[in-house]
């Protein structure tokens, strides 16, 4: 990267981090885009070189959080072969458990379901680079079924765990989660 992507790399965090900081003491949608930019202390000509929209910001910080996501998945499973369904629970819960506090204000601004939906965009591509056992094989629009099943269940999860004053620790949600997914399995194969 030279010093001009880095210049614009750098002026991109400093206005997802603007939005935050506003989002802390305002609703999104009262937000400008000049008070973004005031508060990252950047034109909006270098904000419009970036994103088009408050939109492709708010779509770029849900981008961030669920790459982050990702990137610590591969972390947690890069000496597993095959991947650990246990582990790569744990992971989930304890990832997010980090970035509760983003999670949070994302709920409470009513932008969680849009960091579903960007999630959810490079769903395929990650479940195909996370080849476990527990994966189906198929179509892509197989996939995207089984994907969106899958991470509906877990963002709702999520949703539901860290939207309560006192959530659980992850340990906790994870042996819960655990336990209803294995008697969701023990159904579907008959063996209640």
């Amino acid at each position: 990267m030279n010093g001009k992507q880095r210049m614009a790399a750098q002026s991109r965090q400093w206005l997802v981090d603007s939005l935050i900081a506003l989002m802390q003491r305002e609703d999104v949608a009262d937000i400008s885009i000049t008070e973004i930019v005031q508060t990252a202390d950047l034109s909006r000509k270098t904000f419009y070189r970036a994103f088009k929209t408050k939109d492709d910001l708010i779509d770029y910080l849900c981008a961030q959080l669920t790459d982050g996501y990702f990137e610590s998945l591969q972390k947690a499973t890069r000496d597993q072969e095959p991947i650990s369904f246990e582990t790569t629970m744990a992971n989930f819960f304890n990832f997010w458990w980090q970035q509760k506090d983003l999670v949070r204000l994302l709920i409470r601004q009513g932008l969680f379901d849009r960091l579903n939906g960007v999630w959810l965009q490079d769903a395929v591509a990650h479940y195909r680079a996370f080849p476990a056992p527990w994966h189906v094989a198929g179509t892509d629009q197989e996939v995207n079924y089984i994907m969106a099943f899958a991470l509906g269940g877990f963002t709702n999860i999520l949703r539901v765990w860290l939207a309560q004053d006192e959530p659980e620790s992850p340990e906790q949600v994870q042996k819960g989660a655990l336990a209803g997914f294995g008697q969701l399995a023990r159904s579907i194969g008959g063996t209640n």
